[in-house]
């Protein structure tokens, strides 16, 4: 894993690939409905030629949080396999973090890859947490002339969801492109040297774009 991104301790102090995404996020409390996208904004490094790349999209479905993401780039890091001991945020990957707790912790991250393979962490304090775990997530991923997208459908009431739409917080992550030229996308973190998205104080409700009753 590279240290350009700190993720939380050694282990999850990686960088993330590089990807244009774009970010659309709608929810309803009974079922799925639509609102205006959320852009993800660029956290690392100063400047990138991809412009507004990431959106989300999401929305509640039952127990189901459902994150769609759509992703724009000329060029995709991705690999069809990845070897031992590689991950997906070692290259293109969208991710989405969420917490239902009010100092942040547990919260769960989950990535998806171009060729949908999947990561999952929980992390219950800032020393302690389990990779590779399997927290119920479902996903779908397309590659596509010009980006890619993907879903992510994650039951919340298994991971201590009590039901209540306001307690869903967190954040949306993408990262994109190729060693130096990566680029770090987020949809509440402030601009950072070195980005680091397990800072839970930037942690807001996933559902905010919800539209009027």
């Amino acid at each position: 894993m590279e240290a350009a991104a700190i993720r939380l301790a050694a282990p999850l102090a990686a960088t993330r690939p590089l990807v244009a995404l774009v970010l659309l996020l709608s929810c309803s409390t009974a079922g799925i409905s639509t609102a205006s996208a959320c852009e993800l904004s660029l956290v690392a490094p100063t400047r990138s030629a991809l412009k507004n790349p990431v959106e989300v999209h999401t929305s509640l479905a039952g127990d189901v949080l459902i994150a769609r993401f759509s992703v724009t780039s000329s060029s995709i890091n991705a690999k069809r396999e990845l070897g031992p001991g590689e991950h997906p945020y070692q290259y293109d990957v969208v991710e989405v973090f969420a917490t239902f707790s009010e100092r942040g912790f547990p919260y769960f991250e989950f990535e998806v890859s171009p060729y949908n393979q999947t990561f999952q962490v929980r992390i219950n304090d800032p020393k302690q947490h389990q990779e590779g775990v399997d927290l119920g997530l479902t996903s779908t991923a397309e590659i596509a002339k010009g980006g890619w997208t993907a879903q992510l459908k994650i039951p919340l009431k298994a991971l201590g969801w009590d039901g209540d739409p306001g307690k869903i917080r967190g954040n949306l992550y993408s990262v994109l492109g190729q060693a130096k030229k990566r680029s770090y996308w987020s949809a509440f973190l402030p601009k950072a040297a070195r980005p680091n998205f397990h800072q839970v104080e930037y942690f807001k409700p996933l559902l905010q774009c919800a539209p009027a009753a």
